[in-house]
């Protein structure tokens, strides 16, 4: 990591009272997790990533790489993927990029606006599940998301969606953990929860954290259920009790996923319809109910 481990709480600035609180809300979590639904790999990630981030994340997180190369994108997308993005607000003001964890950011031409790869990408994606699903994200009063990186995407939703919906973002208690801080950082903490028990009811109106060893004390009936690279990447026995939950109850579906997944096809079973994303990124589809 590039940051000074003498001074944890350099960079931190007015959030550094969340930043010194993550050890705490990361050991509150630690043992919800269900080692059945995560492959070896992912283990390994979550494990080097608490490593690092203990005792006090940097104000750099972004930069660890099982962040920045698993879940930042590259430059490369912004000329193919930004017009679109653009074209569809019709407002560039969501393009702002957070400076919490420091991500990469670039120039949205012709204005002063700093966004980032990985903002616009996230954009993109509830775009095209607009577009795709013939359904504005601000019709589901209720999501839920497996998978959720380090906060980027609910951030994005909650914001295009414009509105208080009740969101649900299930992960390893390391994301979990690194989640509430993020997104605590960037929308507010009295617009988060992070649940360390069960049974989990999540509270209206605000973003709720559930660690995968929870999953089976959730209570919740979505109207959308978002996965992007993240349900197909998990176990078999994960990808199971999805399906056996009806998607927690979810009528509309965006997922993301290498064209030829094997788990394509229960998706396909129940409904869903392949969307390409494009020629700039070969070989990836949506999977939109």
């Amino acid at each position: 990591m590039p940051s000074d481990r003498n001074d944890t709480s350099a960079g931190w600035g007015p959030l550094s009272g969340l930043a010194g609180r993550f050890a705490r809300q990361l050991d509150a979590v630690r043992s919800c997790v269900n080692p059945a639904y995560v492959r070896a790999d992912w283990a390994q990630r979550n494990e080097q990533l608490a490593r690092d981030l203990l005792p006090v994340p940097p104000h750099d997180f972004l930069c660890h790489p099982a962040i920045r190369f698993q879940m930042l994108m590259g430059e490369r997308i912004v000329p193919h993927e930004l017009p679109y993005v653009r074209e569809r607000l019709g407002d560039d003001a969501l393009l702002a990029e957070d400076p919490v964890g420091e991500p990469p950011t670039t120039i949205v031409p012709g204005t002063t606006i700093r966004t980032s790869p990985n903002t616009v990408h996230q954009l993109y994606h509830l775009l095209r599940y607009e577009e795709a699903a013939g359904r504005r994200v601000r019709e589901s009063d209720t999501i839920v998301e497996w998978g959720g990186g380090f906060g980027s995407l609910m951030r994005m939703l909650v914001r295009l969606h414009g509105g208080d919906p009740t969101c649900v973002v299930i992960d390893t208690p390391v994301f979990s953990a690194l989640q509430w801080l993020y997104l605590s950082a960037v929308l507010g903490e009295d617009r988060v929860v992070l649940h360390h028990r069960g049974p989990v009811r999540p509270e209206p109106g605000r973003v709720n954290l559930v660690p995968i060893g929870l999953v089976g004390e959730l209570e919740i009936d979505a109207d959308l259920f978002i996965s992007n690279w993240a349900l197909n990447e998990s176990m078999p026995a994960a990808q199971r009790d999805v399906v056996a939950r009806r998607w927690f109850g979810a009528v509309s579906l965006l997922l993301a996923m290498h064209a030829g997944d094997p788990f394509a096809a229960v998706a396909l079973d129940h409904g869903a319809r392949p969307v390409l994303l494009g020629d700039f990124m070969p070989g990836q589809q949506y999977l939109v109910v």
